[in-house]
């Protein structure tokens, strides 16, 4: 279905040449992608509100920003204000037309139409936005489809009849138009696909380590792709994979640059391998600014974070601990002492979580979340260790978050800072690096992580977004190729080691095979290769090596 879009937006641009009636032979710089690399949301607003009072999408900082990211879609979010919609059809539009940009709306559904934030102007009537974006869509043959988030939270409004019907408006309107509903992997199963799958195009599903819904752990997301992809390919559907690059709600910050990089490099490579359609990152930031609603540590920058999370169910005695050996300093036999900073957030419901410090194994002090109402409030805790400590050259020290009794829904984030220590000594008291602590977990419903505010994270998760955009662009061209066959494989393979070099943060090696690369495209320029295709991937493969570089 992707694939059948980017052919229709080349005819209408081989069209507005004049040409008409004939088959055009079709450029390398006009050659179709198989992957959708996509973003979606956070818009660019401008600096000043017009007459209105809104400060409405600013569109040419919007396109400059995307075309700088190297996506080809971009899934347009009416949402935040009431103009978003005049704002796309009058100004967005018409410019990502012309920069060659595909573009999905993005609506909200019942339970998100709240207060003033609703998708404006047709809300909830989804039979009216069928037909707008589908009579739209004839005009703009680079505007692909509609997506509607959280659409299993809805399925109680969207039911198959109900279905039925958007699809007939927009279907009958506009045959090649897609939709996509915005699920997780918790939802995505049989019933649904069989029951509402003959009304949809495609599924994009948002990566958030489900069940365990956190942006902190990735280790799961092959075993997720693989049951989406099977049950998606099974009903003949378009994948999407949502990669979060933004805060996911009631987690203790936003997804560090590591998290978005692994987590997006893993999809593309299921897309390589043909088992999704694309991917499209969640709310990337444009504008690099501050984020100080990260930055929660006692001192400095990083403190040990205990999370557990939202709609997660935990056991009696499920725990999270941070350990490491202490050391007793020589000479010091009479007083041994231990001040530490502690804080938590959440809803701080009594009789659930417990916080506790033991040495050796031995609980020496505990208090349980709800102690301190008021959320991120570090308070200082003394102790005095001597009756464990005394006599030992060395001992273990261990926080940890336990649960006192089970728990269906109730997330907190507790975090320990500013170690001091008297009579024993311990190393990254300040929690500044990873070094020292072994953290363990009896099971993944409770994450414990030392957390870093990261003042530069959204520059540095845009450089590799666009770094692993980029990279697999010039894979994908080089694969799509019309040129000849012998010469194309060898270029393939140089250009997907590359990529692999890369993805396993080989920069060196990713730079010698871009050399290698460079010096085959150079030597068959003009020749087995058309001149302005190889200028086009010479330029393509300059970028990318600049961007290796600043990693």
């Amino acid at each position: 279905m992707w694939k059948m879009w980017c052919g229709l937006l080349l005819a209408f641009l081989l069209w507005g040449t004049g040409v008409t009636g004939q088959a055009i032979p079709q450029t390398q710089a006009e050659e179709r992608k198989a992957a959708m690399m996509a973003d979606y949301a956070m818009e660019i607003r401008e600096k000043t509100p017009r007459s209105d009072g809104i400060y409405h999408v600013d569109t040419p900082a919007m396109i400059q920003r995307l075309k700088e990211l190297n996506i080809n879609t971009y899934y347009y979010l009416v949402w935040h204000e009431r103009t978003d919609w005049d704002d796309f059809v009058h100004e967005f539009m018409p410019a990502a037309q012309k920069a060659g940009i595909h573009v999905i709306v993005y609506l909200v559904p019942p339970t998100e139409s709240t207060g003033t934030r609703k998708s404006y102007p047709y809300v909830t009537d989804y039979l009216a936005w069928a037909r707008a974006i589908a009579e739209m869509s004839k005009q703009y043959p680079n505007l692909i489809g509609w997506a509607i988030d959280d659409f299993n939270h809805n399925l109680d409004f969207y039911t198959p009849a109900y279905m039925e019907q958007m699809k007939e408006t927009a279907k009958s309107i506009n045959p090649d138009l897609q939709f996509y509903p915005v699920m997780y992997s918790v939802a995505l199963n049989e019933d649904f696909l069989k029951t509402r799958g003959a009304f949809i195009d495609g599924v994009i599903l948002a990566y958030r380590d489900d069940p365990y819904r956190n942006t902190q752990i990735w280790a799961t997301e092959p075993a997720q792709i693989e049951q989406a992809s099977a049950l998606t390919q099974k009903y003949g559907l378009d994948l999407i994979w949502m990669v979060y690059a933004s805060k996911l709600s009631r987690t203790p910050a936003n997804p560090s640059p590591v998290y978005v990089r692994e987590v997006l490099q893993t999809a593309l490579d299921a897309v390589r391998d043909g088992k999704m359609d694309g991917v499209v990152t969640y709310s990337l930031a444009k504008e690099n600014l501050a984020e100080p609603e990260d930055h929660k540590a006692a001192d400095g920058n990083g403190y040990l974070s205990f999370f557990v999370p939202a709609a997660v169910a935990t056991r009696p005695g499920d725990h999270v601990d941070a350990t490491q050996t202490i050391r007793s300093v020589p000479g010091q036999t009479d007083s041994y002492k231990l001040t530490f900073r502690t804080m938590d957030e959440g809803p701080n419901a009594p009789g659930y979580h417990v916080k506790q410090l033991l040495v050796d194994g031995q609980v020496v002090w505990e208090e349980d979340v709800a102690t301190e109402l008021t959320d991120l409030k570090w308070r200082e805790i003394s102790l005095d260790l001597t009756p464990y400590l005394k006599g030992k050259p060395q001992a273990t020290l261990t926080f940890r978050l336990i649960e006192k009794n089970g728990v269906n829904n109730y997330w907190t984030n507790v975090g320990f800072d500013s170690i001091r220590t008297e009579g024993f000594e311990l190393d990254n008291p300040e929690f500044e690096t990873d070094a020292n602590w072994s953290i363990e977990r009896d099971i993944p419903r409770l994450i414990g992580e030392i957390l870093h505010y990261d003042p530069e994270r959204q520059a540095h998760t845009f450089h590799h977004v666009n770094t692993t955009y980029l990279t697999y662009d010039l894979f994908d061209d080089i694969r799509l190729a019309h040129i000849d066959e012998e010469v194309k494989t060898n270029l393939v393979t140089t250009a997907e080691n590359a990529m692999d070099y890369y993805f396993s943060e080989e920069i060196d090696n990713a730079l010698n095979q871009l050399e290698a690369l460079e010096n085959t495209i150079s030597a068959q320029s003009g020749k087995k290769i058309p001149k302005e295709t190889a200028d086009a991937w010479l330029k393509q493969i300059d970028a990318i090596r600049g961007l290796y570089r600043t990693q």
